[in-house]
């Protein structure tokens, strides 16, 4: 049998794929090569668990594969997901249309490099799909455009897809209908066309919650910095210095300790010693002393000047 020139990517044994449901938090890496160079893909279950299921299912059985961008409107979107495979089961399979997803609120926003499906109306999903070029407030506002990822690498490459214009009527790039006869509408009527090459995916848990815990480290106003000081923490007092630093096994203490706040607070004050603290103590005790030696001279001088008026008397 003699090959057109993309067959060698559309021919591919697809009975291997797995089936099996995915977990909530299961994310996708897919590296796809394209005519302007790679392009990496990150798709989030959580943000459209039926979108992702189908849009990983399709890139597993190199639905994409040398399928072209056919609709490149610059500073919008980029559309594909017209396939040239021979699979008959997975083009029946493509073309069946899947729920839409629950809307986020407030939506998820489009910017460079948002994925989203095309559709038509509700649960309208299929295999069609587009990289939004901006950031337009248009787009997200349908439950079928709830976006699935975002191309995290070669997004500079997307945005050089070469564009024939919008397709009819709002400009003269392909006529979708077309484009279902195969590749050859494309290659002879708009060779300049960018296109898939092959696509690979890796599926893998959401590290969406490390990062969160990543973020919260990263808060740090309070955070000692220098290694002279790594056995310390920074504690907020109740009193004019604001901070006081101490050693991290007393904040251990503290943590543990069944104390209501006022006596963690004098907790907190007792591990360091106030240098004023300690001259105030030192005068509590020298005051009334000096107090006492005042009195004790000024009644001796009182009987004395007694004395000399008896005396004179």
């Amino acid at each position: 049998m003699k090959l057109r020139p993309l067959d060698h990517w559309l021919i591919h044994d697809s009975s291997n794929i797995s089936t099996m449901g995915a977990s909530d938090n299961e994310e996708a890496i897919i590296r796809c090569g394209t005519t302007k160079g790679d392009i990496t893909l990150h798709l989030i279950r959580e943000w459209s668990p039926n979108g992702y299921d189908r849009a990983v299912e399709l890139y597993e059985r190199h639905f994409y594969d040398g399928s072209h961008f056919y609709r490149a409107v610059p500073k919008f979107l980029v559309q594909f997901g017209i396939s040239y495979t021979k699979d008959k089961e997975l083009q029946s399979f493509a073309r069946k249309t899947i729920q839409d997803d629950p809307k986020h609120d407030p939506p998820i926003e489009f910017h460079p490099g948002t994925i989203s499906y095309a559709g038509s109306g509700p649960n309208s999903r299929g295999s069609q799909m587009f990289f939004s070029y901006g950031s337009a407030g248009s787009l997200g506002r349908e439950l079928w455009e709830t976006p699935i990822g975002k191309v995290i690498e070669g997004m500079d490459a997307a945005e050089q897809f070469y564009s024939y214009g919008d397709m009819p009527p709002w400009g003269k790039g392909p006529v979708q209908g077309k484009i279902y006869n195969g590749p050859q509408y494309i290659e002879e009527n708009f060779p300049l066309i960018d296109r898939f090459l092959k696509c690979t995916v890796e599926r893998r848990e959401s590290s969406a919650a490390g990062v969160a815990v990543n973020a919260e480290r990263d808060d740090g106003d309070d955070i000692i910095a220098n290694a002279e000081v790594d056995d310390f923490q920074v504690v907020e007092v109740h009193d004019p210095l604001k901070k006081t630093l101490l050693p991290s096994d007393h904040i251990q203490d503290m943590e543990h300790s069944s104390l209501d706040k006022e006596p963690k607070r004098r907790l907190v004050r007792s591990g360091l010693q106030n240098p004023l603290e300690n001259s105030a103590n030192s005068q509590t005790f020298i005051f009334p002393a000096a107090v006492v030696l005042v009195l004790v001279i000024l009644f001796c001088s009182f009987r004395g000047r007694r004395k000399d008026s008896a005396k004179m008397n």
